[in-house]
């Protein structure tokens, strides 16, 4: 049997700390998270803001409400 598992993207993985970080709601597990994406993106300040941006968009969906 062939193995068809592809690695994921950056993007994919970017995405996942991103959300996994938004999700948290202990400030170490946060924090480890946010300096882990801050190492895959090489800015701290890009990396606060996605997580940021990635936690309104989820709170925006979970009441149903435009994920501006």
């Amino acid at each position: 049997m062939t193995d068809t598992t592809t690695a994921p993207t950056l993007d994919d993985l970017v995405q996942l700390i991103a959300t996994r970080a938004a999700q948290q709601w202990d400030s170490q597990a946060k924090s480890a998270l946010t300096r882990l994406l801050a190492d895959v993106l090489g800015d701290y300040d890009a990396a606060y803001q996605l997580i940021e941006d990635t936690g309104r968009k989820l709170l925006a969906t979970e009441y149903g409400e435009d994920p501006q």
